[in-house]
């Protein structure tokens, strides 16, 4: 499961405070207390996917000879127990031969996932998101992480103008932001949450249209979308930002990796009578025909004279990578 918060946080200040993030210091001083297991698979090979196996570098037939995307590559640079004397640890630190990424440096949190990984023994794990069960509060829930599951969704769904976005927060809700919407949920119960209330019309509504939310004509909320935000508040609603597995060395398909994306967060916006700027991404057609024209690209860059998209941030390299790759492809229908 992904690191709790709050013990980030700690370490954090425990790693910057004390030194450690200096290679000239001879000892590492270990962990601080109570830091559950870091996972491989889940946390710490995503953050070297998203930021080293990218553009041609550390990838499988990269112009570099370390190949990024598997444990065992990853462990070609990695001392298990000691960050300091770890080739790749040195150099997302800058503390070795240059600063790795050289345009866009890891950022402190992950740069601490991967040194407490190693401080644990840089093991090769992978841990359950998936217990078995999901309505128990705290540790019994299954994991889903703010920033990268639950915003997307939101945002595409419900911060939109006229309905629960900042500037309108229609019925005194803005789930633009966290802050704002932690306000809506009961952490560690969904079912007693306004927000999970809300999207599946369990809560006895407010006024005319808003028994459940989206409402009609907009489509309702998925049941995966509804299952993971219910994970998410069940945990604990935290104020997490997750790494997120990103491959562009295998096949970029449009099932398997562009449809999912669209749906999480643009399709929330861009579907029924009245899509968003008239933009409707219903189906592959749709999709196909806005990445022909070039209107997709320059939207995901904020190009051209478009406005940025997502409306809740951008994309990472990697994600952006993806899209170009599968339009380079000839934005086919796979």
């Amino acid at each position: 499961m992904k690191i709790n918060k709050i013990y980030l946080s700690l370490a954090v200040v425990f790693v910057a405070t004390t030194g450690l993030w200096v290679s000239s210091c001879i000892h590492d001083l270990g962990l601080p207390p109570g830091v559950p297991a870091i996972c491989f698979d889940n946390e710490v090979l995503p953050i070297f996917q998203n930021n080293c196996a990218i553009s041609g570098c550390h990838g499988s037939g990269g112009r570099s000879r370390f190949n990024l995307t598997t444990y065992t590559g990853i462990m070609e640079g990695i001392t298990p127990g000691n960050p300091s004397q770890s080739r790749f640890y040195q150099a997302i630190t800058g503390n070795g031969a240059g600063l790795m990424p050289p345009d866009n440096p890891i950022s402190m949190e992950n740069r601490t996932i991967i040194r407490l990984w190693i401080l644990q023994g840089a093991v090769h794990t992978t841990c359950s998101t998936n217990p078995p069960d999901t309505t128990a509060q705290g540790g019994g829930a299954t994991r889903a992480c703010y920033t990268r599951d639950i915003l997307p969704i939101l945002v595409s769904n419900c911060a939109m103008s006229g309905c629960h976005d900042a500037a309108t927060h229609r019925s005194g809700y803005n789930f633009a932001d966290y802050a704002h919407t932690v306000l809506a949920v009961y952490p560690g119960n969904a079912s007693a949450s306004s927000l999970y209330q809300a999207i599946t019309g369990s809560g006895g509504g407010k006024g005319e249209n808003e028994d459940i939310m989206p409402p009609p004509p907009k489509s309702p909320l998925t049941t995966a979308q509804i299952d993971t935000i219910a994970a998410w508040i069940n945990y604990g609603a935290l104020n997490e930002t997750c790494a997120q597995a990103c491959d562009t060395v295998n096949t970029v398909t449009f099932s398997g990796v562009i449809w999912p994306f669209m749906q999480q967060t643009c399709t929330g916006c861009h579907s029924g009578a009245s899509p968003s700027g008239g933009v409707s991404l219903n189906s592959y057609a749709d999709v196909q025909t806005i990445a022909a024209s070039g209107v997709l690209w320059s939207a995901l860059t904020g190009t051209n004279g478009k406005f940025l998209m997502p409306p809740s941030g951008s994309l990472t390299r990697c994600r952006l990578r993806q899209f170009q790759l599968w339009i380079n492809a000839g934005y086919l229908n796979n």
